[in-house]
């Protein structure tokens, strides 16, 4: 059997392909780029806020509400074909004590670019990133 220096090279791109894409956990060597982009976004833009909370629009309530970090999650995730972005977790609690899972779109050049609503006290949130 001969295998050729391009079928090699095929079988690696869509083996990564695949990993990168839908195995969870895999761009964890970025998570600390990762978290750290998503700490500095979240400083700032509390910063900005007079009551220094973090201001989210909750699709369920259809209000924005005020949230303070509690925790970020271990896992990193790459989601996205048309333009790929790291996705990673983080658990907040508004005024109310309602607990918010978000989910944060970081670029390749490690900025924040977008906040999803994830979960609402465990009730998911569906989204799709083409």
């Amino acid at each position: 059997m001969k295998i050729t220096l391009s079928t090699v090279c095929l079988s690696l791109v869509l083996m990564a392909g695949m990993a990168w894409a839908e195995h969870p956990g895999v761009a964890t060597n970025h998570r600390d780029a990762i978290q750290k982009a998503m700490m500095t976004h979240i400083k700032e833009i509390a910063s900005h806020n007079a009551n220094g909370m973090y201001p989210v629009f909750d699709p369920h309530s259809k209000t924005v509400v005020q949230l303070k970090l509690k925790e970020f999650h271990n896992s990193v995730e790459i989601m996205g074909r048309a333009t790929p972005y790291f996705v990673s977790c983080a658990d907040f609690t508004a005024e109310d004590g309602t607990l918010y899972d978000l989910d944060f779109l970081v670029s390749s050049k490690y900025a924040v670019v977008a906040t999803l609503v994830h979960a609402k006290n465990g009730k998911k949130t569906d989204y799709a990133i083409p």
